[in-house]
């Protein structure tokens, strides 16, 4: 795996420890500078205890996704369009449609990729250090997430919070990578949200940045064709036969 596509997949798989508890939302475009305040000062145990009780976490989610990417060399951002499904026993599978299809599927211990030709690389956490960090790290942030125990989170990032108030219904948290491999892909992540986490920014290391906006969440049990997405070739099987 080189290095641009380890950065890829880094980037895909912090993201993809939100899903599960995001809804729809938009927002304009931001820099870093706007959240000054915010990484100015580290969360304590008790607004993450707070933040926690706010929370309503789901087992599984699937919807849609929009993803703008604001580089600095381009005036517009470059948009793609997709969906993905997260299953708390099963993983996550991310479908980029387009402006190309590409989808990246985690499981327990190993990564799968498939790309806009139909060719699946599978990575086995035993074959890669990274792949191996990340099948330890991922599983354990989506189990901090999905039991609200957001001080796990602190064993792999520093936090910062702008806990939500009478004036402002809206939190904020602020994540920086303990780890140097993900700090150098992810530098900062931002989440905010009421009830719900609404909005994710994520920051590169030469200031770029994306936005993530979700729309047609539906936390209901997932489908035997959901189900089968985790697994490319019964997916293939089963569209065959309808």
């Amino acid at each position: 795996m080189s290095v641009l596509q380890l950065k890829r997949v880094y980037q895909q798989l912090i993201l993809l420890t939100t899903l599960l508890l995001i809804s729809s939302a938009s927002f304009g475009a931001v820099s870093q500078t706007d959240f000054t305040a915010l990484f100015s000062q580290q969360a304590s145990s008790a607004e993450l205890e707070q933040l926690a009780l706010q929370l309503s976490p789901s087992p599984q989610a699937k919807g849609l996704f929009t993803q703008y990417r604001y580089l600095k060399v381009l005036k517009k951002p470059l948009v793609s369009n997709g969906n993905f499904v997260f299953a708390k026993q099963l993983g996550i599978v991310w479908q980029q449609q387009s402006p190309f299809s590409s989808t990246l599927i985690l499981q327990a211990g190993r990564l799968t990729q498939i790309d806009s030709q139909g060719q699946i690389q599978v990575t086995q956490a035993q074959q890669s250090a990274s792949a191996s960090q990340l099948s330890h790290l991922m599983p354990t942030l989506l189990n901090a997430l999905l039991s609200g125990n957001l001080q796990t989170l602190q064993q792999h990032f520093k936090l910062s919070i702008d806990n939500a108030n009478s004036n402002n219904p809206q939190w904020q948290l602020g994540l920086i990578p303990i780890d140097p491999m993900v700090q150098k892909a992810m530098p900062r992540l931002v989440l905010s949200g009421e009830t719900q986490i609404q909005t994710l920014i994520l920051f590169s290391d030469n200031q770029d940045r994306s936005r993530i906006e979700f729309s047609e969440l539906v936390e209901q049990p997932l489908t035997e064709q959901d189900k089968a997405r985790f697994s490319p070739a019964i997916a293939d099987n089963l569209r065959e036969t309808q």
